[in-house]
């Protein structure tokens, strides 16, 4: 052992966490304690001396504490690392420091209570079963979408009849009574309220179904407590509305000449074509997701290791702290409670496949990284130059390496796994 190198006596206590007893040399505290001394005393200046002339003896007399201080943290600092690289550890949470003293010989040593991500051997993987099924688009999918595309380009004309189911209503709405004044501001004027929108509350379809331009009507909206709005959710709400124009809505014919709108065909045959591929692509794009979900769910479920509490608590620290910026009474038990599964297997996967990718050597190649920026560069209308500083200066470089690794390992797992019919899965299960 060298003469400054630190001396660490390692102690498995409970499950993953280890006890690391750490002894620092005092020729090491010494020269460090010296070197700090020097520091200070090129630093300060003292009445009658000159800055950096005043004798060591007094230095060290007037900030021996302050000293000691510094170098205590300096020292823990440096040599806390050093003991893990020595015990070749690795580390999943912050330590815990303890016993910290010097020794008669001059020395310094404390205890550093970590946990450690778990040992693996290997992971399982083989003759995994995942759900799947044939994917078809029906006819009706493709005139829905066509039809919600058609919605989309329609037009609204003035009419002067009674407002019908469909129809769009303008109006001014004036609140006229709002008890704990969720609304900010008082007239609306010129308000758009859609009667052929299911999202449109009931009370306005409802009211406003048969006025006519020039009408007035009072409504008391009462939002349900899951209304989108938060401030509006479970609210009550009266206004005074002014009826401006009914007008209805014109959906343009389905002609050629209406394709080629959409910018993407160049008839209605090809648009129809086009829509078909879309429904199909993102259906196959679904079952994937879902397929790789229950990899996920089954790989967790095939190597259930052990996680490092640490680990778990700063993910549920961070969920209350999510929680409780929209909903401050949210009680914290009950949020790590329902939380804690998701989070166990959240980590839990982490592990696993990143000592997958360890254990059957896969790896993000440069290549697969520029491919990456080049495709976001053309996304973007920039160049791949200026998208790899954009995620250099950003620090996500590091992050897209990671998700790309995470994407290669689900890979090689969907390659590896037997895609099963639901039907069958069903009934093997049961």
């Amino acid at each position: 052992m060298e003469q400054n190198e630190v001396k660490v006596e390692i102690t498995k206590t409970d499950g993953l966490t280890r006890e690391l007893s750490v002894a620092i040399p005092p020729d090491r505290v010494n020269s460090e304690m010296e070197r700090k001394f020097a520091e200070k005393r090129r630093s300060v200046t003292l009445k009658g001396f000159r800055k950096g002339k005043a004798p060591m003896n007094i230095i060290k007399s007037l900030y021996a504490d302050e000293v000691k201080s510094e170098v205590v943290d300096d020292l823990i600092q440096a040599t806390y690392p050093e003991a893990i690289r020595q015990e070749t550890l690795q580390v999943a949470s912050r330590p815990t420091l303890t016993d910290l003293q010097f020794t008669d010989d001059g020395g310094l040593t404390y205890t550093a209570k970590v946990e450690v991500f778990p040992e693996i051997e290997s992971i399982s993987y083989e003759n995994l079963e995942i759900p799947t099924v044939e994917i078809e688009t029906t006819d009706d999918e493709v005139n829905q979408a066509l039809e919600e595309f058609r919605f989309r380009q329609s037009t609204l004309r003035p009419v002067e009849r009674p407002a019908q189911e469909k129809d769009v209503i303008i109006a001014d709405l004036t609140k006229t009574a709002d008890p704990y004044l969720v609304i900010d501001g008082t007239d609306f004027p010129g308000s758009e309220i859609d009667l052929g929108n299911p999202a449109t509350v009931k009370e306005f379809r409802e009211t406003l179904l048969g006025a006519k331009a020039g009408d007035e009507k009072e409504i008391t909206v009462r939002y349900d407590k899951e209304y989108s709005d938060e401030r509006l959710a479970g609210a009550t709400i009266t206004y005074r509305c002014q009826v401006k124009a009914v007008k209805e809505r014109v959906l343009p014919e389905l002609t050629d000449a209406f394709a080629k709108t959409s910018g993407i065909a160049e008839t209605l045959l090809e648009l129809k074509l086009k829509i078909r591929e879309d429904i199909q692509r993102h259906k196959e794009q679904e079952l994937k997701r879902a397929q790789r979900r229950e990899l996920v769910h089954l790989m967790c479920e095939r190597n259930p290791i052990p996680i490092p509490e640490g680990m778990i608590t700063d993910y549920l620290d961070s969920v209350v702290a999510d929680v409780r910026k929209s909903d401050p009474e949210a009680d914290e038990e009950t949020i790590r409670k329902q939380y804690r599964p998701v989070g166990e297997n959240s980590m839990r996967w982490a592990i696993l496949w990143h000592r997958l990718a360890e254990q059957e050597k896969i790896e993000v190649l440069p290549s697969d990284t520029e491919k990456w920026i080049e495709g976001f560069a053309r996304a973007n209308n920039t160049t791949p130059e200026q998208a790899r500083e954009l995620l250099n200066s950003s620090g996500k470089l590091r992050d897209l390496r990671e998700s790309m690794l995470e994407e290669k390992v689900l890979d090689f797992l969907m390659n590896k796994a037997k895609p099963v019919p639901v039907e069958q899965k069903k009934n093997t299960e049961t």
